[in-house]
């Protein structure tokens, strides 16, 4: 049941944002104090009762979503233009608006769809119109311990159902466990019906990782620095579902690795639809080993990035 003093902010939003009185003459009409109007919108904000969304002019730049297409041998690519006004969480919010728009575009009701955690899916789930397609929505990685479980822990795929229905599981399970407990966990059935969902999946939207011993979000799930500039020596240049990988895009195995409760990545390559959102400058080489590799086969980025991935590339192994 709904209480008066729930009822009463939502009116006094209403006067507010809908009809555009000022704080003064709601205080009038309302017969209490402009400080308490300004109040009750605040606590209406916090509350979700008041939903602001602001609408940027979120722009492509088809040529070189074909390029990329034509180069990388992708089902689709969105390129997000640049704007040197847009600050790095605002090009994120575009870019998720860009993947959201396409998956909607090619999902199909009653479908299993697997996710990842991290920025590029959070965003790309926030941004997703309200549908009932009555999906089954999984989770591919155990939950990291972190401060922001809609970025990194079941949320999620929970945040994806309320958007377009359908039923959520995920792996209740720390992303980083002891080689005692993961024997155990592959011998537990629902674990095992788990995994055998994921490689149903008819779509997946993942984010795409740096081994950057300073900025990666492996950080948060109990890689130390130390073991990702190991990693780095070893030729890891990025990492998807916790999973590092080199410029070819295969997998570099590690002690950290072999504990990690995630998809392995050959199995992603199973997925009939893949779809990577990342646009930070420095994680051209990560998405351009993923590209390599054939992580994924729809790409959502930015300008500058889709424009390095371009460009001749020399590398010599060995």
């Amino acid at each position: 049941m709904i209480n008066n003093k729930t009822w009463r902010m939502a009116q006094i939003a209403k006067y507010y944002y809908i009809d555009h009185l000022t704080q003064d003459e709601i205080a009038e009409k309302a017969g209490i104090s402009r400080s308490t109007i300004s109040r009750m919108l605040d606590t209406a904000r916090k509350n979700g009762i008041i939903e602001v969304k602001v609408h940027f002019p979120w722009h492509r730049v088809e040529e070189l979503e074909s390029a990329l297409c034509e180069k990388f041998d992708l089902k689709a690519a969105r390129v997000l233009h640049s704007n040197r006004e847009c600050t790095t969480g605002e090009m994120l919010e575009g870019l998720g608006v860009l993947a959201a728009r396409y998956f909607q575009k090619i999902v199909k009701p009653n479908t299993v769809v697997a996710i990842t955690s991290g920025r590029g899916a959070y965003h790309t789930v926030n941004a997703l119109s309200h549908q009932n397609l009555n999906l089954t929505v999984v989770q591919m990685m155990g939950v990291a311990n972190c401060e922001n479980p809609l970025i990194d822990g079941p949320e999620l795929a929970q945040l994806m159902v309320s958007r377009l229905g359908g039923r959520y599981t995920y792996m209740q399970i720390p992303f980083l466990a002891n080689p005692e407990l993961l024997q155990t966990l592959y011998k537990e059935k629902t674990f095992r019906d788990l995994t055998d969902l994921i490689m149903k999946a008819d779509c997946a939207i993942i984010g795409i990782g740096t081994v950057d011993p300073v900025t990666s979000s492996l950080l948060r799930t109990g890689f130390s620095p130390e073991s990702l500039a190991e990693l780095t020596r070893c030729g890891a240049v990025g990492e998807i579902c916790g999973q590092p990988f080199d410029y070819l895009g295969q997998l570099v195995s590690s002690d950290k690795t072999q504990r990690a409760v995630s998809i392995e990545l050959k199995y992603l390559r199973e997925i009939p639809t893949v779809i990577g959102v990342a646009g930070e400058l420095h994680k051209t080489e990560p998405i351009r080993g993923a590209l390599n590799g054939k992580l994924l086969n729809v790409l959502v980025t930015e300008q500058k990035v889709a424009e390095l991935l371009l460009k001749p590339t020399h590398r010599i192994n060995g």
